[in-house]
């Protein structure tokens, strides 16, 4: 069997605790209008979504062959096989739509009314209303989101302005391969990598390079990833953009 390589953003430097390929559970969504701004990525700055491939049914995942192999009997990996990849990972837009926000964000909140994610659908709350201190208050949350308990509507709004807290530097480049020393690999369909790695990699064919997007949900989530150092590696929420090859060592 052919033990392919797969060079990928991965944090799997020795500083970067384990728990970085730890898989984040998405929530269930039955929209699929995810809005992430894939044109501030793209090299030549066209709009390109056309090339796209949605991985999920809501666009949280993301895929664009940008060099296929020229091998058309090139093998595509299936689960369990061990994998290796080439990557670079970068910081991308964090655009997202009012379905985005309730999958990747409201999910985290707890102990709202079961009508919340309707509403925030209802009043089209997106990312750039979140985070907007001056529309999303906390008498905003408490009228239109019925949130009546003081110390539960503090805390949702607590909860977005944090988000913008801290750097969010896209196009910032946060790991590679190169700066690992060495492809990362690891058993496909085991946990071992982060949700957008499990979901894009078996679409790809030995000697292809394609780039990834993945929302935070499919990524490192809430928390994003620190060293142990507690320096920022990827900042919470954050939408990321992988360049991937996938290798093979024979």
């Amino acid at each position: 069997m052919r033990s392919h390589v797969l060079s990928v953003l991965l944090l799997c430097v020795a500083a970067v605790p384990s728990f970085a390929f730890t898989p984040i559970t998405p929530t269930a969504t039955s929209h699929a209008n995810a809005n992430i701004v894939l044109r501030a990525i793209s090299a030549d700055g066209e709009n390109d979504e056309d090339e796209w491939t949605n991985l999920t049914e809501d666009g949280a995942v993301k895929i664009r062959t940008v060099s296929p192999t020229p091998d058309a009997d090139a093998p595509s990996p299936t689960s369990g096989e061990q994998v290796s990849v080439d990557y670079v990972g970068t910081v991308a837009p964090r655009a997202w739509s009012a379905q985005d926000v309730v999958d990747a964000w409201l999910s985290e909140q707890q102990g709202l009314d079961a009508l919340a994610p309707k509403l925030f659908i209802e009043f089209g709350i997106d990312g750039d209303k979140l985070v907007d201190d001056t529309f999303f208050t906390e008498q905003f949350v408490t009228t239109a989101l019925a949130v009546d308990n003081k110390i539960k509507c503090k805390k949702l709004c607590m909860a977005a302005r944090n988000i913008k807290k801290g750097t969010y530097d896209v196009g910032l480049e946060f790991d590679s391969s190169k700066k690992l020393g060495k492809p990362f690999t690891f058993p496909l369909g085991k946990g071992k990598a982060i949700k957008a790695f499990e979901l894009a990699i078996p679409t790809m064919r030995v000697g292809d390079t394609a780039q990834i997007v993945a929302r935070c949900d499919y990524a490192y989530g809430k928390e994003g990833l620190r060293r142990t150092t507690g320096e920022v590696v990827v900042p919470p929420y954050a939408t990321l953009c992988f360049d991937v090859t996938l290798l093979d060592e024979n």
